[in-house]
């Protein structure tokens, strides 16, 4: 292109050009950085919960009465939410006694709310979201009663 037959754009035109650049950047940095955050937050809580579910059904699964292993099971789950700074009422444990028998299998379900809506995702993420975790333990079938 011949730089004398090239049409010129006025400097006055070129002025605000780099300002809405900057501006669309620093927005896609910002919802990107809310989304990395989001990510980690709900890595960070199902790997908790996993946990808080290993737990439970470890000591529901050495009471010896269904109700004992309920009771058991929901105390230990909630100290271990405590230690994992998860917010007790978004949280929901089910203990299943039903396989609690030597050779059994009890079984501890853990529901938690993740919440999001104090991110800048600009609407790209739900304000919250739900994650479960499950926990299948055995019984000893040699334990004594």
């Amino acid at each position: 292109m011949n730089p004398r037959t090239a049409s010129t754009i006025p400097r006055s035109r070129e002025r605000g050009s780099a300002t809405v650049e900057l501006l669309v950047v620093a927005i896609a940095l910002l919802a990107f950085t809310g989304g990395l955050i989001g990510v980690g937050r709900l890595t960070s809580t199902r790997a908790a919960l996993a946990g808080l579910a290993r737990e439970a059904a470890r000591t529901a699964a050495n009471a010896t009465t269904p109700t004992q292993a309920i009771r058991t099971g929901h105390q230990r789950a909630h100290q271990v939410a405590t230690g994992y700074q998860l917010d007790p009422d978004r949280l929901q444990v089910t203990v299943d006694p039903d396989g609690l028998a030597r050779g059994g299998t009890l079984t501890v379900t853990a529901s938690y709310q993740v919440p999001l809506d104090d991110l800048p995702t600009m609407g790209l993420l739900p304000s919250q979201l739900t994650l479960t975790a499950h926990q299948r333990e055995p019984i000893d079938p040699h334990r004594s009663r």
